[in-house]
């Protein structure tokens, strides 16, 4: 048998009191290749459980007594080991066949391969084994290994590709940040890899809402970091104790951890961070009167632009944001956002019609500090539990619904 890898090498001595005794002692769990596939790779190769040593009365008698597939899970017990190295008792055995090979090995192969870089706990059970006299043997000492094939040698290269805020300035009540990834990541606490440092290089305590696994997008590419509002918002317990977690007139240094692990349980290509200066703060709500559209020529397909006299809520620009036809119609299009997020651009499916229109938002947008469209973030603040903030990540993910005259505001303009 040719071993692809050997990572549990267990030997265990029973003491017996009664005859006649059964040595145990050189009994070997190994995690192997069967010899005809010795020749492939840890990504192809099918893998298999190989249990040497055990005594010749007891192979014999496993070889002539047919055992259910519950005696033989009984007797050898494959299960997955949790990501934090616990083996849990109620999990399901990992399915697969049970055999005694030709050179008198007990051999368990998977229902489906092993996961490369996966744990895998055995557990053999000798009391089990045809053939023994419980009356005449002492119980015998469960026997336990751990394995796993190695993880393949592959070459990181999810990387950060930005983080919103776009710009180097921020208010000293900024609320949340956007990390953006090259790739899907996994489902972690993504605060565990994040540190904010002050401009002298030491971390800030605390700065971040620690409810960091409620908010990722849907596909894992994007990861939303809010800055504890408890600190934010004036007369709360943490403001007053700590203060806010960003001081005007300050700088700051976001630092990725690289170990972060992709959708793959791959690490980060690389480190990132992200400097940024930080302003006062800014408790005026947003004030839609306030923005500029340039309108595009009819018949063409123009983009277009509405400027901002702030930078808004990255996310919410993208799904808050639309444009309607005077009959209520949305106008399809790609959006994008610029100039520090302070500028909203649209270039339409088709080329515009001449007639009336309306750029329509949501009155859920948010500038930089929370402050949505006449209501500051000091009056509609989270609660400390962090509750509203879930829903607030939330809507950062759902598109603008038209038609909701309530919840939104309209700017009329007309293409001619």
């Amino acid at each position: 048998m040719a071993t692809l890898v050997l990572v549990g090498v267990v030997s265990f001595i029973a003491g017996c009191a009664k005859a006649p005794a059964v040595d145990m002692s050189r009994v070997v769990i190994t995690l192997a290749a069967a010899p005809e596939d010795a020749a492939g790779d840890a990504d192809t190769v099918a893998a298999s459980i190989y249990v040497t040593g055990l005594p010749p009365t007891q192979v014999d008698a496993l070889r002539s007594t047919g055992l259910t597939e519950a005696q033989w899970a009984n007797l050898l017990r494959v299960t997955v080991v949790m990501a934090d190295g616990a083996v849990d008792a109620d999990l399901p055995p990992v399915l697969g066949s049970h055999a005694v090979s030709e050179d008198d090995s007990l051999r368990f192969t998977p229902l489906f391969p092993f996961d490369a870089g996966r744990s895998y706990a055995i557990r053999l059970d000798p009391n089990r084994l045809p053939g023994l006299d419980a009356a005449a043997v002492e119980a015998l000492d469960t026997l336990e290994a751990r394995v796993a094939l190695p993880r393949p040698d592959i070459q990181p290269t999810t990387v950060v590709e930005r983080i919103y805020p776009g710009g180097d300035r921020v208010p000293e009540n900024q609320l949340k940040l956007y990390l953006h990834f090259s790739a899907p990541m996994s489902h972690v606490d993504g605060l565990a890899y994040l540190r904010l440092l002050d401009g002298r290089g030491r971390e800030v305590e605390a700065p971040f809402l620690p409810f960091g696994l409620d908010f990722w997008d849907r596909d894992h590419f994007r990861y939303t970091v809010f800055f504890d509002p408890g600190r934010i918002k004036q007369g709360l317990d943490l403001n007053e104790q700590l203060g806010r977690s960003l001081q005007a007139g300050e700088t700051y240094t976001l630092v990725v951890d690289p170990a972060w692990p992709d959708a793959e349980g791959n690490p980060l290509q690389a480190p990132f961070e992200k400097q940024f200066s930080v302003g006062p703060a800014d408790t005026a709500p947003l004030d839609h009167t306030t923005w500029r559209l340039r309108v595009p020529a009819g018949g063409s397909t123009q983009r277009l632009v509405v400027s901002f006299p702030e930078p808004l809520d990255h996310a919410l620009m993208r799904r808050a944001i639309g444009v309607e036809t005077d009959a209520g119609q949305p106008v399809a299009g790609e959006v994008e956002t610029g100039n520090w997020e302070t500028r909203w651009m649209m270039t339409p499916a088709q080329p515009w019609v001449p007639g009336a229109y309306a750029l329509v938002a949501s009155t859920i947008l948010e500038d930089l500090a929370g402050n949505r469209i006449g209501t500051p973030f000091e009056i509609s603040a989270p609660d400390p539990t962090g509750n509203a903030v879930s829903e607030r990540a939330g809507q950062a993910s759902a598109p603008l619904s038209h038609g909701m005259q309530d919840d939104t505001v309209r700017i009329p303009f007309h293409i001619r």
